[in-house]
């Protein structure tokens, strides 16, 4: 086991390992130094100064704990027979919505799932007269979307009325702007074959983004933005916290809405907010501590982005410790996928993943100077979150972190390998290969850490460290997205082949058919997560939930390009969701 306090990162030994560090660069690793030069921090020194440590929520918010009692209230009123009005229900389903768009639905998990299945035990008949134009094609569509989302059974079918004879949709659907937007967002919870639901998707979308639809809106600049937003990160495929941050915008701008539903959803924003605001502060004392400018110069000034990323899988209050230590691991997995891509050659990378495999300070000693400081800070990680996960509970998850972050290493290896020989793998090599070096297990495994041993149990850890169906969806989207944005760059240098290249080298295609290529199995893996998500599960939604969530933060992350390494895209986002509080 490894020892913080006899081997700290910022000692004088890290400091003179960083010094030979940098004089070997241009003598040892000629072989292999990437001129890859990162963009750095765009946050600047004082970003941190300007949080208010000082903030007590009770204090801040007396209101806000009755609030949250009221919006209880609302959703457990109770929703009766099917001989009441569809009106009943169109309202029960209208503030589920609300509550989960505006970011409020974990205080009330119980009452929403309750809610929704008296909904679905109602039958399927509920607003199933769709084919008529009077009917509200809105509530139909959203009555689909949060019985789907919930894993509750909803069959396509009911959305072949929307069709004529001759197998075109009719008319009137292109001009029910709300319905459309409704019918949008509940295709995107299609299951592979729908086949209806696709020509759903494909009808919509074409239609929300031709001007004749939003030039007739009744409120042309609020709807148009929503329209935009949802067409960018539809709901089902949306990170929770940047939906509930622009839901609250749109809400605002319309004063029909629930007042009181709104205000409390922006109380607990900005509770939450500042919640994050003192650990990214927290987590911020121990980047310092590492001098990582100095010990690893190599790597992604990244501390904000990294933080978002696990805030991303879990914003919830009670996952403070877990987002804690995720983040320090992630930045792990930053200095790892750096080290291999700009620092190291490949006999020095061979010599890391060995001593990985040993996983003791006892490799230590065997490692070439340059990646001693390396392997000396993912021993240090380790031994940090174990001691802490130890306070409370059993230590057995960081076994399988560890187990985990072999697997990467070797799957490197092999990149390392093709690297080194010029070799383009067929796709089908690839994608069996970056199962694991996409870093989507290592991510979605460490995300468990901290949850607690009654939520992630050990049996939780064996699903998500093979390769289940849901797992096997997430590598796909993560790899495949970070390739089509970064491969540009990456290709630029001495960098693998990324499954754009190795497409289009197995097919003689362009890269525009191969990335076309490349998104429809995006797409699919998008399909395969819904099925997952129906009852019954085998495992707790609780921590589903995270690989979903690490899955939406790659469409936040990679919308327009590489946002982790070019941060300054994402920016204005993160900022909006970490920094500036929400106005009441």
């Amino acid at each position: 086991m490894s020892s913080s306090s006899s081997l700290p990162l910022h000692s004088a030994a890290a400091a003179a390992a960083a010094a030979h560090q940098k004089k070997a660069t241009a003598g040892a690793a000629a072989d292999w130094v990437s001129s890859a030069r990162y963009p750095g921090s765009v946050w600047g020194d004082g970003f941190l100064d300007k949080f208010d440590l000082s903030f007590q929520a009770k204090e801040r918010y007396p209101n806000h704990e009755v609030l949250k009692e009221e919006v209880r209230e609302m959703l457990t009123n109770e929703v009766k027979s099917s001989g009441d009005h569809e009106a009943i229900i169109a309202d029960k389903l209208r503030l589920i919505d609300a509550v989960q768009r505006l970011g409020i639905g974990y205080h009330f998990d119980a009452e929403i799932e309750k809610a929704l299945e008296k909904i679905h035990d109602m039958g399927g008949d509920l607003f199933s007269n769709i084919g008529d134009k009077s009917t509200d094609l809105y509530h139909a569509a959203l009555r689909f979307r949060l019985l789907r989302q919930q894993g509750f059974p909803a069959s396509q079918d009911v959305f072949t009325k929307l069709k004529n004879n001759e197998g075109r949709f009719k008319e009137w659907v292109s001009r029910d702007r709300q319905g459309l937007l409704s019918l949008y967002e509940a295709a995107h919870l299609a299951f592979n074959g729908e086949d209806i639901l696709d020509e759903v998707l494909s009808f919509a979308t074409k239609n929300l983004k031709s001007s004749s639809v939003i030039q007739h809106q009744t409120n042309p600049d609020s709807f148009q933005k929503q329209i935009e937003f949802a067409l960018r990160f539809p709901a089902w495929k949306c990170v929770p916290r940047s939906l509930a941050r622009n839901s609250i915008d749109f809400y605002s701008e319309n004063a029909s809405q629930n007042q009181k539903l709104l205000t409390f959803a922006k109380m607990d924003f900005n509770i939450v907010q500042n919640l994050h605001q003192q650990e990214l502060y927290e987590i911020s004392s121990w980047w310092r501590s590492l001098d990582m400018a100095t010990n690893f110069p190599f790597v992604r000034d990244r501390l904000v982005e990294t933080y978002y990323w696990i805030v991303c899988a879990y914003f919830e209050p009670k996952f403070r410790l877990a987002r804690i230590i995720s983040t320090k691991i992630y930045h792990l997995l930053t200095l790892l996928d750096d080290t291999c891509d700009n620092f190291a050659t490949h006999e020095e990378l061979r010599a890391l993943s060995k001593a990985i495999e040993r996983m003791n300070v006892g490799a230590l000693e065997k490692l070439p100077d340059r990646m001693r400081n390396t392997f000396r800070f993912v021993l240090d990680v380790y031994d940090e979150v174990e001691k802490e996960i130890g306070k409370t509970g059993p230590t057995f998850s960081v076994d399988y972190a560890k187990d985990e972050l072999k697997k990467l290493c070797r799957a490197y290896l092999v990149e390392i390998g093709w690297r080194a020989e010029g070799k383009v793998p067929t796709l089908e090599e690839y994608l069996i290969n970056a199962y694991n070096s996409c870093g989507a297990p290592k991510t979605c495994t460490s995300c468990f850490i901290g949850m607690g041993a009654e939520i992630a149990t050990r049996e939780a850890f064996e699903w998500v460290t093979n390769e289940s169906k849901l797992m096997k969806a997430c590598c796909v989207i993560a790899r495949l997205q970070n390739d089509i944005f970064s491969h540009k760059y990456e290709q630029k240098r001495n960098h693998p082949a990324s499954s754009v290249q190795c497409y289009m080298k197995q097919h003689g295609v362009t890269e525009e058919e191969a990335v076309e290529f490349l998104w429809k199995k995006i797409h699919k893996s998008w399909k395969d997560i819904a099925e997952v998500y129906q009852k019954p599960t085998l495992t707790p939604i609780a921590l589903t939930d995270r690989l979903l969530n690490l899955m939406r933060s790659c469409n936040l992350f990679y919308e327009i390009g590489d946002g982790f390494t070019n941060s300054h895209l994402i920016k204005d986002q993160l900022t909006s969701l970490l920094m500036d509080p929400v106005p009441l």
